[in-house]
C-alpha cells in the first residue's frame, strides 16, 4: 500500500502541468515571501525564467513573464510608496522577460547567452524606464531598479540555472 502511494506521489511529481503549477505558484509568491532586496528576488525570478524555459519551452512559461511583477505590485513593498508607478512599467518587464528568455532559448553558445540576454534585457527596460522618466516623470529611483539592477539580478540567475541545468544532466 505504502508502495502504491509513493508511486502516485511519483507520478504526481513527474508531470508537466503539476510542476508547471509549482513553478507559476513559485514565481507569483517569490515576492511576497522576500520583501527585499531586490537583488534577491530578480535573482530568483530569473533563475526561474531561465530554467523553466530550457525545460518547458517558451509556450507554456507565458505566465512566468508576467506573474512576478503583478505580485511585487500587489504586495506593494518592493518599490514602497513608488509602488503604484510599477504598473507603468509592467508592459515593458513582461517584454524584458520575453527577451531575456528568448535570448536564452535561441542563442546556442553556452554562458554567453546568459550574457547577451542579460545585457538585452537590462538595455530594453532601462530605456523604456529613461523614456517614462523624461515623459511622465516617473521616480528616479526606477533608473536604478530597471537599470543595473536588472543586469546583476539576471546574470546572477541566468548563470545559476545554467549551473543547475548542467549539473542536473550530469
Amino acid at each position: 500500500m505504502v508502495f502504491l502511494q509513493k508511486q502516485n506521489l511519483k507520478q504526481i511529481l513527474l508531470n508537466e502541468k503539476v510542476q508547471l503549477a509549482v513553478v507559476y505558484i513559485l514565481a507569483f509568491t517569490v515576492p511576497f515571501i522576500f520583501k527585499q532586496p531586490q537583488l534577491l528576488i530578480g535573482s530568483i525570478i530569473n533563475f526561474i525564467l531561465i530554467f523553466s524555459v530550457s525545460r518547458y519551452g517558451v509556450k507554456k512559461i507565458l505566465p512566468l513573464l508576467f506573474l512576478p511583477s503583478l505580485a511585487s505590485f500587489l504586495n506593494g513593498l518592493l518599490f514602497g510608496v513608488f509602488t503604484p508607478y510599477l504598473l507603468y512599467l509592467l508592459p515593458f518587464i513582461i517584454l524584458s522577460n520575453l527577451i531575456l528568455v528568448l535570448t536564452v532559448k535561441y542563442v546556442r553558445i553556452k554562458y554567453l547567452n546568459i550574457v547577451v540576454a542579460s545585457l538585452l534585457k537590462a538595455c530594453f527596460l532601462f530605456s523604456a524606464t529613461y523614456i517614462l522618466f523624461n515623459t511622465i516623470h516617473i521616480p528616479e529611483i526606477f533608473l536604478t531598479t530597471m537599470g543595473i539592477i536588472q543586469l546583476y539580478t539576471a546574470l546572477i540567475g541566468g548563470f545559476l540555472a545554467s549551473l543547475f541545468i548542467t549539473f542536473k544532466k550530469s
